[in-house]
């Protein structure tokens, strides 16, 4: 499962699109099945049943099908480093600052991946925005905060947890931009196998430290329903979108990949209306909407070569 950057014209900028859209739904889909796992769940031990599951399902999927022999990055030690922090550091980072903050500042603060990736790609100085980027970035947080807002509400006071919430952000979008260059030659599904279970681990042994000294209860709930919708978040909101999601980096790069972010709360809203039924806003058709027009602004350049006849021959 992985595509090399080429050139548009090679179908490269609508694959990496596509991609990137498929695992924006499929973790969009997480918002509604943690949502019901949540109230019989201990949200830390759900943190690690969500990653660590995924690893162990795609370390199954490598053992059946025969790739156990991808699993060998150059270096284990930087390997690790980096899925601890992207994934473990991060996802205890989101679940506690979920929990010490609102839902809507979370909302909000997410919305800002196009722009974190930015200014990293600016201190890298590995990449140079052009005007459309920028203005492409902006509409997607306009879009992305208008669709986060509840009718009538705006940002509420701090209450503790948005400092880690934005950390999450940003150590999340710091493993996606050097999972693209900086961690070898391994595939998407290499690399995500590798870190869900580097960080998982590392989660499970949070855990575990934290329940026992009394400081992590063990909530944990193993009916079949709850088993199932955990699979679901484990196989497919987190396996197979990181899968997904570290091609489309490769292909779109991080900044252009994380404008597909703030479409979130728009398939949560189309998955509500379908499964249970919910009327959508105004406000978030507005915002599905503004992002995806910031998406085809902010590749707009790469849009129109792709578009542009090939010059004629001699």
């Amino acid at each position: 499962m992985e595509f090399s950057r080429g050139s548009p014209k090679s179908g490269g900028l609508v694959a990496g699109n596509l991609v990137t859209l498929a695992a924006i739904v499929l973790w969009a889909s997480s918002f509604l099945a943690t949502d019901r796992l949540l109230q019989s769940w201990n949200p830390i031990w759900l943190t690690v049943g969500r990653i660590l599951g995924a690893g162990l399902i795609l370390l199954l999927f490598c053992a059946l099908s025969g790739r156990l022999g991808t699993l060998r990055p150059e270096s284990w030690p930087k390997l690790v480093f980096a899925s601890v922090l992207g994934f473990g550091l991060a996802g205890l980072s989101i679940v506690l600052g979920q929990k010490y903050s609102d839902p809507v500042t979370t909302a909000i603060i997410v919305t800002a991946g196009p722009l974190i990736s930015a200014l990293m790609g600016i201190l890298e100085r590995s990449e140079r925005p052009s005007l459309h980027l920028w203005a492409g970035i902006a509409m997607a947080m306009a879009g992305g905060l208008l669709a986060s807002l509840e009718p009538g509400s705006w940002m509420p006071a701090p209450k503790g947890g948005e400092v880690l919430v934005l950390l999450s952000q940003i150590l999340w979008i710091w493993y996606s931009r050097i999972s693209a260059t900086g961690l070898g030659r391994l595939d998407a599904i290499a690399k995500s196998t590798l870190g869900l279970t580097s960080g998982g681990l590392f989660l499970l042994a949070v855990a575990g430290i934290g329940t026992l000294a009394g400081l992590v209860p063990f909530e944990v709930d193993t009916r079949p329903e709850s088993l199932a919708l955990l699979g679901w978040l484990a196989g497919f909101s987190i396996a197979v979108s990181v899968s997904l999601w570290l091609v489309g980096v490769r292909i779109l790069g991080a900044t252009i990949a994380s404008i597909h972010t703030n479409l979130a709360p728009f398939y949560v809203m189309t998955m509500a209306l379908v499964l249970i039924g919910t009327t959508p806003r105004l406000g978030q058709i507005l915002g599905g909407a503004l992002v995806a027009g910031g998406a085809v602004l902010a590749q707009w350049p790469s849009i129109r070569r792709a578009l542009a006849p090939d010059p004629p021959i001699g």
